[in-house]
């Protein structure tokens, strides 16, 4: 599939899921300060969610500007990783409703897994041409055992979440920051890029 038709719909699904997080939001009974203190929990729930979704979603489209090979496997895979990005406004509604009760906090921590999970298979499945570059790869090495210890970690804060709520949010907010160190400069894959670009025997880059 075109590649360009991927990334629309991945960006059209978290467009909706964010949209979704704004409709969670109920207007308060009580005026003034009273309204404050009754809708606090929902605004941090929010903001936290929007955040995360957001991070998410400047991931995936990295990861999917960086591929020029899209298999069925990986588009099956893609779809997979959004599908758990879905779950994140009903994660985000019932922690709000019920900041104290673990549910909302141990889908937020699943779904922060299980989405990290289907990206990173989604990418081992595609291919880009920076993949070739030996420094690259080594690169990718770190970052991957980085997102599987990630991984593990969103899901052992999905169990412990039923024993504290606060331990399934702190899997939330870990997740933002990882995806944030992860990320890597834009003058580095530059470097890459051009590594990996075939040049002409006159010294040229042949035209694309």
């Amino acid at each position: 599939m075109n590649k360009a038709r991927v990334e629309l719909f991945s960006d059209g699904v978290f467009a909706i899921v964010l949209t979704l997080l704004v409709l969670n939001l109920k207007v308060p009974i009580a005026h003034g300060l009273g309204s404050l203190r009754e809708v606090a929990p929902a605004l941090l729930v929010h903001a936290a969610s929007f955040f995360l979704v957001g991070v998410l979603w400047m991931a995936h489209h990295g990861a999917l500007a960086r591929v020029d090979r899209i298999p069925y496997r990986a588009l099956l895979l893609n779809l997979l990783a959004l599908f758990w990005v879905t779950l994140l406004p009903f994660a985000a509604e019932n922690a709000a409703d019920g900041p104290l009760e673990p549910l909302g906090a141990s889908l937020i921590a699943f779904s922060c897994g299980a989405y990290v999970m289907s990206f990173l298979a989604m990418r081992l499945a595609s291919h880009s041409t920076i993949d070739d570059v030996a420094e690259m790869r080594r690169w990718k090495q770190v970052r991957m055992m980085m997102a599987a210890c990630l991984i593990a970690g969103d899901f052992a804060c999905a169990i412990l979440a039923w024993l504290s709520p606060w331990i399934g949010y702190a899997a939330g907010l870990t997740t933002i920051a990882v995806f944030l160190i992860l990320r890597s400069p834009a003058e580095v894959e530059d470097s890459f890029r051009q590594r990996a670009t075939p040049v002409g025997p006159a010294g040229f880059e042949p035209a694309t």
